[in-house]
């Protein structure tokens, strides 16, 4: 066949109208500083008034020549240098601005020839070179898609629709969805779906419908061409009006224009996509129309279809599985006549997708109802009587809001609550048919409310509960994980659920809580055993462990109601309170005595033969049962020790008060006496002091004893800032030697700046800085904020409902597979909506902000880091303290150093860095090494790194003439 190509009379037009663009270029002061990669270059040209230049200096062919440059397009490999690409760009937007401003009839012909030629030669003809095999980079155009160039068939179409409806249009019209060109593409392999020419431009469809309606408007569509329309363009042909009850959940397409082409071009050349727009830019307009009404005929058209199309059934099902994917049944007579056709068909629920396919697709879209008054109810359920049994059973899955009405016809009223349980938890967080238990942050997924399950299954009659379950198996409610948790919580498959949870299954985590109690010791070893999963999980990539630390929790929820507690919390408490009540914690091996005792933080085995310590137990009584099982003890009290660190940190940042009663069981435990007994606690939201555990009274600054009656809470830095003794409490714990288990009085405490106050809903206290991804992920996650979307970093408050956003520039689509990025700002979300920094609680404030002040601190991507103010106070704060109380001399702190005078000669260091400069200003380069814990006291257990070099430098220098090493004292004697 013979390609489309210009006719003489046209070629000549086109060859001064490429003269004209190219003359164009240096005589038009805005075209001078073309870049035909610029982004927005086109934005601020008039190309129209260029075409009308054109216009008036040729006025008796302009317009055609215009028409005619529109629809011959240049291919890019045949452009020869940068020149001809931009003289190409001009043309073809002038050409396009012209004929959308100025319809004329000779334009639309040659639209209409091109789009034509397009559609009769798919499969023959290409704008491009034809490839000859699989590995030529053309290949990929034997796509009817991709063959052409623009204008292609998106383009001519999307001009046709916006025509005005003259008869040489609407011939063009009715030939375009008569789809007498609609032939089969040849399949790209063996057994795959095949597929039609028209199926290739699924992004016209909004086009194809103003095209319908012109038609239809000019009294040019009858019945038989609706019908071929839709056999052709499928779905865009379907026009659903309310009366009829039948709507559509299709987005549409034209939104995810931008999106496709980029991916199907991108093995293309490139820049003729980035020069000359595609149509995905000229449908813009599109999106924002307001919805119109469905044209009365058009609606009547589709009915008729519908109703035929169903009847036909099976016939052209997997034409119209495609057609009726969307739609959306708000009627009951759609069901109805979708239950006809399965009882037709003699359907089943055992193979009702595996034998009729297709079928099974169509009718699946008419099954689902959509809503269904109750006052509709009655007569549903009588005209469901006339249906078989089987034919209910095998619609009950996709009955939508049916179902119920489905059960009631066949006498299973009773499993009404079971089937609503059923797909509660199924179904939750609802995104959609076959959820199933998914793995996601939610911690509610898969937890049972235990009081309407039992209820539910009290009202179910087994048989028909058998039966039920039977007939979902091959549908998507069979629900798989679902099914497991309910056999689970009736006892049933145990073992299975222990071998998925060996292989870290999510599911099987969520599910394992439900299992009935078997024995005394049985909550606490699948607590243990969920705890041990918690930090087994932490191998995996932060989404994974994210997720996985949810279902833990969720599993462990399900334990705490099994078991009769009243939430996750006071499970784990109860569960750790029994764990130190029977503890072996002393035991005589063989004439040694072991014992186990909390040196500091930190359990450890003491050893004694005859009253004399030994620094190692001997070999003799390793393998001893008791010596096992009391290491296992200094493990598990370690471990728990680490746990209820955690705990008690996460109360202090939140603020949660404890009450009496819940506080009691907690102080049974030593290792929480231990650690309440090391921090500042409040007690009724007055009194600030240290806990005497034994009689529950707090002592304050002055000695006063107080008696804690109501609840007790462990203060917050802000707690003891607000009542004016942060400073002091500071100068106790110094004074008395006490390590805290965590950071409490020397923790940073971040409080709103004057700029913050100004920016109202954001802080850009951090913005700019340049972290790592991978570093930054770790940390996050660690820090107990999702990162599953690097558009969506968030802390939640479950306390206030309130979300923590991070905002990052320069991100990926993951943060940890992301090398660099950069910190903008932070907010703060309740209800999806910003809220003041000043209606941000204080508390969750100042830890959100301590978070982003240790990201950027620890996953800095430059040489350096500057610390920020608040880390330096608390710094510049603790060794003030440590120096009075240490009674140090020849030392002090003065802003952000710290100065030391030596025999030697005189230092400073930086706070924030731990550099050194002998003083005037040479600089020291000491090497850190790591300082056992004995090496110098701090107040605090979870040690701040570089706080611990600043002492462990000052120390040093303070004695510098103990100072041996050579490097060291060769650059002090240099730099004094």
């Amino acid at each position: 066949m013979q390609s489309r190509r210009p006719l003489p009379e046209q070629a000549t037009r086109l060859a001064a109208l490429r003269v004209f663009c190219d003359r164009a270029l240096d005589e038009y002061p805005e075209l001078s500083p073309y870049d035909q990669f610029a982004p927005g270059f086109w934005d601020g040209i008039d190309v129209l008034r260029i075409a009308e230049d054109w216009v008036r200096q040729h006025p008796e062919d302009g317009p055609e020549a215009l028409a005619d440059g529109f629809v011959f397009p240049t291919v890019w490999d045949d452009l020869e240098d940068l020149r001809d690409q931009q003289r190409y760009g001009l043309q073809y937007r002038i050409c396009d601005a012209w004929i959308t401003a100025h319809p004329d009839t000779y334009a639309l012909e040659q639209i209409g020839a091109r789009l034509q030629h397009m559609l009769q030669f798919a499969l023959e003809d290409s704008d491009y070179p034809l490839p000859t095999d699989e590995d030529d980079p053309a290949y990929y155009r034997r796509s009817p898609d991709q063959a052409w160039a623009l204008p292609d068939v998106q383009a001519c179409i999307h001009r046709l629709s916006n025509y005005p409806s003259t008869p040489t249009w609407q011939t063009f019209a009715g030939w375009l969805l008569d789809g007498s060109w609609n032939r089969e593409q040849p399949p790209s392999a063996p057994g795959e779906e095949q597929r039609k020419i028209a199926d290739a431009y699924i992004y016209v469809h909004q086009e194809i419908k103003r095209i319908a309606l012109g038609l239809v408007e000019a009294g040019c569509l009858d019945y038989p061409r609706f019908v071929r329309g839709a056999n052709t363009w499928g779905s865009a042909m379907m026009f659903y009006g309310g009366d009829a009850g039948l709507d559509s959940d299709d987005v549409d397409p034209d939104r995810y224009t931008h999106e496709a082409f980029g991916e199907e071009d991108s093995s293309d050349e490139g820049p003729e996509d980035e020069d000359v727009d595609d149509e995905s830019f000229q449908n813009d307009d599109v999106l924002d129309e307001a919805p119109t009404p469905v044209h009365p005929e058009l609606a009547s058209l589709t009915v008729r279809y519908v109703e035929e199309a169903l009847a036909g059934l099976p016939d052209n099902a997997a034409k119209l599985a495609d057609t009726f994917r969307s739609v959306e049944v708000y009627d009951t007579r759609w069901m109805l006549q979708a239950l006809a056709v399965i009882e037709r068909l003699g359907a089943t629920p055992d193979g009702f997708f595996d034998r009729f396919g297709d079928t099974a697709a169509v009718l699946e879209r008419f099954l689902l109802l959509q809503e269904l008054p109750e006052d509709q109810s009655a007569a549903l359920l009588a005209a469901l009587t006339g249906f078989s049994r089987n034919t209910l059973l095998t619609a009950l899955p996709y009955a939508g809001h049916a179902s119920r009405v489905v059960l009631d016809a066949l006498g299973w009223s009773d499993l009404q609550a079971f089937q609503r349980e059923y797909l509660s938890i199924a179904l939750a967080p609802r995104s959609g048919w076959g959820t199933d238990l998914p793995n996601t942050l939610d911690e509610t997924v898969g937890v049972v409310d235990r009081y309407l399950l039992d209820k539910a299954l009290a009202e179910a009659d087994p048989e028909h509960l058998r039966d039920y379950l039977v007939a979902l198996e091959h549908s998507h409610w069979a629900f798989p994980e679902t099914r497991v948790l309910l056999d689970a919580y009736r006892g049933i498959g145990r073992l299975a659920l222990e071998k998925k949870l060996a292989r870290h299954a999510q599911p099987a985590m969520r599910i394992y809580g439900v299992l009935p109690v078997m024995d005394s010791d049985d909550v606490r070893q699948r607590y243990l055993t969920l705890k041990k999963l918690h930090k087994e999980v932490r191998k995996y990539g932060a989404q994974r462990q994210a997720n996985s630390h949810a279902a833990v929790q969720a599993g462990l929820e399900n334990l705490a109601r099994v078991a009769g507690y009243p939430s996750a919390i006071r499970l784990e408490w109860a569960m750790e309170s029994e764990i130190a009540e029977s503890a072996l914690t002393a035991a005589t091996i063989d004439g040694y005595d072991v014992t186990i005792v909390i040196d500091g933080l930190s359990p450890a085995l003491h050893i004694c033969k005859a009253a004399k310590p030994l620094k190692t137990a001997p070999p003799a009584i390793r393998k001893h049962a008791d010596f096992i099982a009391l290491k296992t003890q200094q493990t598990q009290l370690k471990e728990q020790i680490a746990r209820f660190c955690r705990t008690l940190e996460t109360m202090m940042s939140s603020g949660e008060t404890l009450a009496l009663a819940e506080l009691k069981p907690l102080l049974k435990m030593p290792a929480v006496r231990l650690l309440l007994e090391q921090l500042i606690v409040q007690v009724d939201d007055a009194a600030l002091g240290w806990l005497d555990a034994a009689t529950l009274t707090v002592t304050d600054l002055e000695g006063r004893r107080h008696v804690a009656e109501k609840h007790l809470r462990i203060a917050h830095p802000f707690h003891l800032f607000t009542a004016g003794q942060l400073s002091a409490w500071q100068k106790e714990v110094v004074t008395h030697r006490r390590v805290q288990p965590f950071k409490q009085a020397f923790r940073e405490l971040y409080l709103l700046t004057p700029a913050e106050r100004e920016t109202a809903l954001w802080s850009n206290r951090f913005a700019g800085h340049r972290l790592k991804g991978k570093v930054a992920a770790r940390l996050l996650q660690v820090r107990n904020w999702s990162t599953s979307s690097v558009e969506d970093i968030y802390y939640e408050s479950k306390e206030h409902g309130i979300y923590a956003l991070f905002n990052f520039l320069d991100t990926g689509h993951y943060l940890s597979e992301t090398e660099h990025f950069t910190f903008d700002t932070i907010a703060f979300h309740r209800d999806q909506k910003a809220i003041p920094l000043e209606q941000v609680p204080p508390l969750l404030f100042s830890e959100v902000m301590r978070d982003a002040d240790l990201l950027v601190s620890v996953a800095y991507a430059a040489d350096s880091y500057a610390t920020s103010n608040e880390t330096l106070q608390r710094r510049a704060e603790l060794v003030g303290e440590l120096i009075q109380g240490l009674g140090l001399q020849n030392v002090k702190c003065e802003g952000h150093f710290l100065h030391v005078t030596g025999q030697r000669a005189s230092y400073r260091i930086h706070l924030g860095s731990a550099a050194i400069h002998i003083e005037p200003g040479n600089y020291l380069c000491i090497v850190p090494v790591v300082a056992s814990a004995e090496a110098f006291y701090l107040p605090f257990a979870d040690t701040d790194r570089k706080m611990a070099e600043v002492l462990s430098k000052m120390f040093l220098l303070l004695d510098d003439m103990d100072i041996t090493d050579s490097q060291i004292l060769e650059q002090i004697q240099r730099g004094g």
